[in-house]
């Protein structure tokens, strides 16, 4: 009997409380869909000039991720994202001085990682609030530009109009990043609550069509309302 029940936990993914390699590998195949597609729109906005709109939606599928897990799982995810955006941005300096660049790809991705773990532990005390997740970006923003990584990752991608050119001269060049983070989180809130909405409108159709169904079949209206007897009809005698 305890070589079954051991057997039957074995096979069921979890041995002494800890995952099993198998479901280990598909989580982090999991994040790394969700990370890398926020890598590949960060690096369209920021290689490709004429697709800087990819910005707006850059880190969408990386916040709805970390929205729904803990903040390990955040620091994993931020991990993902910056490993493999500094990796693919420093493809071409990599084979001209290698160490210098998997350092630099290193520090890059903690700094990634740290904003994820971040964005994880506010969301614990506060929520998921698109307000506090883009000041954390424009702290990060900040920390890549001094350190030399960027001249701005959602800064750099946004075109050059009057419009930003005013509001960079007022609040400085962090408030355009600001901006298009606190609408990449607007995004994901706004599709929660007309899901949440849909959601609701669909379980009170679902409850008023079973009440209906329910009154159709016991027949309540004729039986209980109006105290109509089944079967009822004229006297033997008056026929």
């Amino acid at each position: 009997m305890e070589s079954a029940r051991k057997e039957s936990v074995r096979a069921s993914g979890y041995s002494s409380g800890s995952l099993s390699p198998n479901r280990f590998f598909s989580g982090v195949a999991e994040d790394f869909l969700y990370s890398g597609t926020s890598a590949l729109f960060l690096l369209v906005a920021n290689l490709f000039p004429g697709y800087w709109y990819f910005s707006f939606i850059a880190l969408f599928p990386f916040l709805w991720k970390v929205n729904r897990v803990s903040s390990k799982e955040a620091l994993r995810l931020g991990f993902l994202l910056g490993l493999t955006f500094f990796t693919f941005c420093n493809l071409d300096a990599f084979f001209l001085a290698p160490t210098s660049t998997i350092f630099k790809i290193l520090c890059g991705t903690l700094l990634f990682a740290l904003w994820g773990w971040g964005v994880g532990i506010a969301k614990q005390f506060f929520g998921f609030n698109p307000v506090i997740v883009s000041g954390l970006w424009v702290f990060f923003e900040l920390a890549l530009i001094k350190l030399g990584y960027t001249s701005g990752l959602l800064t750099h991608s946004t075109p050059t109009t009057p419009f930003i050119l005013r509001l960079a001269t007022l609040f400085g060049f962090g408030i355009i990043s600001f901006i298009v983070v606190l609408l990449n989180s607007l995004l994901i809130k706004a599709i929660e609550y007309v899901a949440k909405v849909f959601k609701a409108q669909t379980a009170e159709f679902s409850i008023s069509e079973l009440t209906w169904d329910f009154v159709k079949k016991c027949h309540l209206f004729s039986q209980r309302f109006f105290l109509v007897p089944q079967l009822r009809g004229p006297p033997i005698s008056s026929i």
